[in-house]
């Protein structure tokens, strides 16, 4: 586990609702904050390794507590809580997203997904395996080199697995860039990282199309 705490911004709600000891039970060190001002007090003071915000039960703007992160110079992950029904909007500034109702372990899991990775250790999402300093990859009995935006590309998707990815989100992630007319370049990348990883590239159960909207990462054996 980290040695960062973990920042959790939740909102008044009954004791037996609090998300802190779910994270103190899997490990993590837990600072609890909920108002605007003290999130941001504490990110600055602790650093923390991600910041968990409990969207629904906030009084703040999650849009403009990220935008006041990247002001202050603060990359820190942001995990967003939402609500069962809420929309997922990729450009609120989090890098990850969860919808209620969700298990411990699954809280556990996305937090973990955000955690910086040491360039000596390996991503892992079921079956599998991106060494990033090697960058190398390990599915099944597969095994292939990539290049950096490969391997970039590869992350990113590892980071959001199971989440439907957007082109411009991916533009951005990878290529720091906001133009999407031309995705010719990034539909290359996805040909590349499914002759690493599937078994069939022509029919992937890894990383699939999803029609008129972008690429989810699926892992079957997580």
């Amino acid at each position: 586990m980290p040695i960062a705490p973990i920042l959790l911004a939740e909102g008044r709600k009954p004791a037996a609702e609090h998300l802190a000891p779910l994270l103190i039970n899997q490990g993590y060190t837990v600072v609890t904050v909920s108002t605007r001002r003290e999130s941001l007090s504490m990110a600055q003071e602790t650093l923390p390794a991600v910041i968990v915000l409990d969207v629904p039960s906030l009084r703040f703007s999650s849009r403009r507590f990220c935008e006041a992160l990247r002001d202050a110079d603060l990359a820190i992950p942001v995990l967003m809580l939402l609500e069962e029904e809420a929309r997922i909007d990729r450009s609120d500034g989090a890098r990850g997203h969860l919808r209620y109702p969700f298990s411990a372990k699954k809280l556990a899991n996305r937090v973990t997904r955000l955690l910086p990775v040491p360039n000596d250790e390996v991503l892992e999402v079921g079956e599998v395996c991106l060494n990033l300093k090697q960058r190398r990859v390990v599915c099944c009995t597969r095994q292939s080199d990539l290049t950096p935006k490969q391997t970039s590309l590869l992350e990113v998707f590892m980071r959001h697995s199971g989440e439907v990815l957007t082109r411009g989100f991916l533009m951005k992630q990878v290529w720091d860039t906001d133009y999407v007319g031309d995705t010719r370049t990034l539909e290359v990348h996805i040909h590349w990282l499914r002759k690493a990883i599937e078994e069939n590239p022509r029919s992937p159960v890894y990383l699939r199309t999803v029609r008129r909207v972008g690429y989810r990462f699926d892992s079957p054996k997580e």
